[in-house]
């Protein structure tokens, strides 16, 4: 399937995009900032705990397993707590039952462009300082 390219008119009416779960289309409005300022707490407390894991080598299997499950197990779980967590109206149950990782992933990647939007504009405004 091609995904869709937001236009800046969608971005700024608060459009919702589409994402597809179990071969189905579903729709997720962008988060207020009331609410997306928590979420986006979510997703750096989720992310912060993976340097930890980069030097754990194999000299030590059970900070090893730790690892490999909190990389593997834990983090994919967290992954999915955090799309619904963003897609709160969309019915969880529904679409466990029919998607797959690989869907929820993409739709993921799709929050996570329209859950940041300043930093793009703080990158973009860097740019044309340091000009």
């Amino acid at each position: 399937m091609v995904e869709q390219k937001r236009i800046e008119e969608d971005k700024v009416v608060q459009a919702p995009i589409a994402v597809i779960l179990g071969g189905k289309k579903y729709e997720i409005a962008p988060l207020v900032i009331k609410y997306s300022r928590k979420w986006r707490a979510e997703v750096v407390n989720a992310l912060a705990s993976l340097p930890s894991y980069a030097k754990v080598s194999t000299e030590n299997p059970e900070l090893f397993k730790e690892a490999l499950n909190a990389m593997l197990v834990s983090m994919q779980d967290n992954v999915i707590e955090l799309f619904f967590s963003y897609a709160r109206d969309l019915p969880r149950d529904e679409i466990e039952s029919i998607a797959t990782e690989i869907e929820i992933a993409k739709a993921f990647e799709q929050v996570v462009e329209i859950a940041f939007p300043l930093a793009n504009s703080l990158v973009r405004t860097m740019g044309r300082l340091s000009q």
